[in-house]
């Protein structure tokens, strides 16, 4: 069997499971869709507690020109932590001569072992890949790449973000009063609905089923494996820790057997694809 590590995203205190093989933390003021962010003290106290994991620390967001100098400000600091990895959107971070393993995420591009082996070529250690490819395009990058390969195996999956306020406007146009935390955009004629959800830095849409690999675990040739409770109901959580760090088959069963899950596009074929450099 060849065993990922499993990589938690930090949304509360249930996430430092002690199973899993370290934690995905966000920084305040250069993360999304976390629902708990931490400061810089906060995670160097995170590295001396959790001494056993692998820590990284996410700069998910996108940036603007006038907080650049921020972002680079923030990342030397983090830089000299002794981090597992710094995960990044922005790829100016790859101009700033950092020491820690730079993994970048940008949500859907990831999809390509071209793309990515150019970055490896250029200070990128890993990459978070997109959710929108199959199982055996995921493997083919892994076996035409050295690049670190991370993949969520659980949780919601991102659809969009824009920077602007969707949410606020919306409900400023329909003269609703915005009284509530999320929201969700349902399709006409059917049950399908998604999350939309807007914070400081624009508004993000998520799938409402969640992705659920946990039957995949032997099949995926990566090396990470990130379970993301942002959203779940925190009760369900144990069960698939359990199940994704032991590879149990008594809690694969269960994740499995639970309704409003999906597998995505891991078996989907992809029908809309560039051909032979077309």
């Amino acid at each position: 069997m060849n065993k990922k590590k499993i990589l938690t995203k930090i949304n509360n205190e249930i996430d430092f499971n002690p199973e899993c093989d370290g934690y995905i933390l966000g920084f305040e003021n250069f993360s999304v869709c976390f629902e708990k962010k931490f400061s810089l003290s906060e995670i160097r106290l995170a590295i001396k507690k959790y001494i056993d994991k692998e820590i990284f620390v996410a700069l998910n967001r996108p940036i603007f020109n006038k907080e650049i100098n921020d972002y680079k400000e923030a990342l030397l600091k983090l830089d000299k932590l002794g981090l597992k990895g710094i995960i990044v959107g922005d790829i100016a971070a790859l101009t700033y001569g950092l020491k820690t393993n730079l993994i970048l995420d940008q949500m859907h591009l990831n999809n390509s072992y071209f793309t990515i082996n150019h970055y490896y070529n250029n200070n990128v250690n890993g990459v978070i890949l997109t959710n929108d490819i199959t199982l055996d395009e995921i493997n083919t990058i892994k076996e035409n790449s050295n690049a670190l390969l991370f993949k969520q195996g659980f949780g919601l999956s991102h659809l969009s973000t824009s920077v602007r306020k969707l949410t606020t406007n919306y409900l400023k146009f329909s003269k609703i009063k915005n009284a509530d935390k999320y929201y969700f955009i349902k399709e006409p004629n059917k049950n399908d609905y998604y999350y939309i959800i807007e914070d400081d830095f624009g508004t993000h849409i998520f799938d409402s089923k969640v992705l659920n690999l946990s039957l995949y675990l032997d099949d995926l040739n990566v090396d990470y494996i990130i379970v993301d409770s942002f959203l779940i109901d925190k009760n369900k959580m144990e069960t698939v820790y359990k199940a994704f760090s032991s590879f149990d088959k008594k809690f694969l069963v269960k994740l499995e057997n639970e309704p409003n899950y999906t597998e995505g596009f891991i078996n989907k074929k992809t029908i809309y694809k560039v051909k032979n450099n077309e």
